[in-house]
């Protein structure tokens, strides 16, 4: 018995000496990548690294690389520098607007078989060039900028403000039928990386870019929400009664700046999407919104001290959301992009449960929904 335990550790030192292993200072970690098509059908890769170089003082570098394939251009940007690039780490991959035009899946069918690569880590589309958003804003921020942007999604995403964009995440919904991934838009302003939009897919295929403020409506249908701050700007007139005129110290519809709207920050407390096939002959669905919300502030003096305003503002928020609804709706039947899913509704609900995704690109411009909207303020206070 000794001496097959003494054989076995003996084993067990000679396997491990065989492992091959890198010491830390050959490594260049990948934490960020940017993906561009170029001419000749060529990619170009902007890959943001840590560096453990004790002779740098910069904890990071960004290089460049030029190939036929993802692993092509790594180990042609591996040429400009003296470590070797590994992708193990990559939180954050960008693909540049053309590229992700074109279709993205290739590109992600890599990391999937890369055991190295989490699923977890974060996809996004530029709305220029990748390489423009990584540089650009390396230059103006002096700082790790692929974790700058990866801070802004994370925290949008915690929020519920935007669906999750994982890697896991998109090719789970890409590869149902019946449903779209989206993803967040990353542009610059004033030199700097921001989430401006949403980038809105046709299976892997970029085809339309979405304002950030329809992020929610469509979270709303892939999770359960919850303490999302929102802007909403109402029609003005229902409210006028409430809101305090500074000029004649009363509360009357006197409008000085001759301004018809005005403007809530709410936070919803918790937000919720159902849909329902109505009619399925007539592509017709019904789609219920439950939202609780707590009123935080308003852009004039507004009293609210009775239930009779506080259902006004339920009322007019409930206006509001589902006219939101209807315009982003049609955007998305514009460019056949569906991701609240209403495909895999009408494919659970036939027959032979089956849809190609041919027949429901045919089918989604000529459904019709129903947006219904509830919304109810929990707590309001008394502003004024």
């Amino acid at each position: 018995m000794i001496r097959k335990t003494i054989l076995l550790l003996i084993f067990s030192v000679l396997l491990t000496s065989c492992v091959p292993y890198k010491q830390l200072e050959e490594l260049g970690i990948i934490n960020t990548r940017g993906v561009d098509k170029i001419e000749n059908n060529q990619l170009e890769t902007t890959i943001i690294a840590y560096q453990f170089d004790a002779q740098s003082p910069e904890i990071t570098t960004t290089v460049f690389g030029i190939g036929n394939t993802i692993k092509g251009a790594r180990e042609n940007a591996g040429y400009n520098t003296n470590f070797e690039l590994s992708p193990g780490q990559i939180r954050l991959e960008l693909y540049g607007k053309e590229t992700a035009e074109d279709g993205i899946l290739e590109y992600l069918s890599t990391l999937v078989r890369d055991a190295r690569v989490s699923d977890t880590m974060l996809v996004a589309v530029s709305n220029v060039t990748a390489k423009e958003v990584l540089t650009a804003g390396q230059e103006e921020l002096m700082t790790d900028v692929g974790q700058l942007i990866q801070s802004l999604i994370e925290k949008e995403v915690q929020e519920y403000s935007i669906p999750k964009t994982s890697l896991q995440n998109y090719l789970r919904i890409e590869s149902d039928i019946g449903q779209d991934p989206v993803v967040p838009l990353i542009g610059l302003r004033d030199k700097k990386p921001a989430i401006v939009g949403l980038a809105a897919f046709q299976n892997d295929r970029l085809v339309g870019e979405l304002p950030i403020d329809q992020a929610f409506l469509i979270n709303v249908f892939l999770t359960n929400t919850k303490d999302t701050p929102l802007e909403i700007t109402l029609q003005r007139e229902p409210l006028s009664d409430y809101i305090y005129n500074n000029v004649s110290d009363t509360y009357q519809a006197d409008n000085p700046e001759n301004e018809d709207q005005f403007t809530i920050l709410v936070k919803v407390l918790k937000g919720q999407g159902d849909i329902k096939l109505k009619n399925i002959e007539d592509l017709h669905f019904e789609a219920n919104i439950h939202l609780e919300v707590d009123l935080y502030e308003t852009s004039e003096l507004l009293s609210i001290k009775d239930e009779k305003i506080a259902s006004i503002l339920e009322e007019e928020m409930a206006k509001e959301f589902e006219r939101q609804y209807n315009v982003l709706f049609a955007q998305l039947q514009e460019i056949n992009s569906d991701p609240f899913g209403f495909g895999i509704i009408y494919r659970i609900n036939k027959k032979d449960g089956e849809l190609t995704d041919t027949e429901w690109r045919e089918k989604f411009p000529n459904v019709t929904v129903d947006f219904n909207v509830n919304v109810d303020l929990m707590h309001y206070g008394t502003i004024q």
